[in-house]
């Protein structure tokens, strides 16, 4: 590894660490090799080697397995990993998928604001529905600017089961890190009362997320409305 003087060396280890996994050294759920042998790869210490992958871990990139090692962490869809589980009891279940459909709109104020983009600039609308043993249990609506990914295919997002985060990265080499994800109690609006066939008004939980890259550019706004009155819903830790 080429060392620049004017940048710590663990963020150049990050560098090199994103560089390879962008390249495919390492697949989905693979694990890096040690942190000795990646100090000797790099030209730096273990202790160099672990500050870097500990930010990896945090930003989503890399996970751990006790014991076991460290591992890239796969294209995972917040939602669909997630569960909905009884109140008392029992497993949960992953939702099931349904692409409702991807369209064109243009960028209001706040969310030309929340995106970083110019009060009407194009964006794609993707819609999905999740459904628990048939029954709809929540929406998901998902927002990305025109500019940054060209002629999405709705048929190409079909095949990837709604999944996004994945598709970003496969098709566009857009690579998102996991966003905070804030939950608030809403009453139902026109749109999400009659896509969850519940009354308007009716509460909900909802789900906000934004997804950036890893330069901190803003890529993905997601907002998603939950139906919880009798399965609450679990996300998913990494594996």
């Amino acid at each position: 590894m080429k060392k620049l003087a004017a940048q710590p060396l663990y963020k150049q280890v990050i560098r090199e660490v994103m560089t390879a996994v962008e390249a495919g050294e390492w697949q989905d759920d693979e694990s890096l090799p040690s942190e000795v042998e990646l100090g000797v790869r790099f030209g730096v210490s273990q202790g160099t080697v672990r500050k870097a992958l500990d930010c990896l871990v945090v930003e989503g990139v890399l996970y751990r397995r006790q014991g076991v090692g460290t591992f890239v962490a796969g294209m995972n869809d917040f939602l669909a990993r997630g569960h909905f589980l009884p109140l008392a009891g029992a497993d949960g279940v992953a939702p099931k998928i349904e692409l409702l459909g991807c369209v064109r709109i243009h960028a209001g104020e706040q969310l030309a604001d929340i995106l970083g983009l110019r009060r009407g600039a194009a964006l794609w609308q993707v819609r999905r529905l999740l459904r628990v043993s048939g029954v709809v249990i929540g929406l998901e609506e998902m927002l990305l600017p025109e500019a940054g990914f060209p002629n999405l295919d709705i048929r190409r997002i079909r095949e990837l089961k709604g999944n996004l985060r994945e598709l970003c990265w496969r098709d566009f080499g857009v690579r998102l890190r996991d966003g905070e994800v804030r939950y608030r109690a809403v009453a139902a609006g026109q749109s999400e009362a009659r896509l969850l066939m519940v009354d308007l008004n009716e509460p909900l939980l909802q789900l906000v997320r934004l997804a950036r890259d890893f330069e901190g550019k803003p890529q993905v706004w997601s907002v998603a409305w939950l139906k919880t009155e009798a399965l609450a819903f679990e996300p998913a830790p990494f594996a």
